[in-house]
């Protein structure tokens, strides 16, 4: 089941400084003028799921 949300995005570079829902988080935001807005679609995991693959990290061995 695919899931979708849009979000306010700041960039400065190729960093990514703010990320909020533009319905509640970015109405007093003074820079919400500098944000790109983005739609983004995503499968939603259960917390066992990511908390498995965080386990299984290749960093960790």
């Amino acid at each position: 089941m695919h899931k979708k949300i849009k979000l306010n995005i700041r960039f400065v570079g190729n960093e990514v400084v703010c990320a909020k829902s533009p319905a509640k988080c970015c109405k007093r935001c003074a820079n919400k003028n500098n944000c790109e807005e983005i739609e983004v679609h995503y499968n939603p995991f259960a917390k066992k799921d990511i908390e498995e693959c965080f386990k299984n990290d290749e960093r960790n061995r």
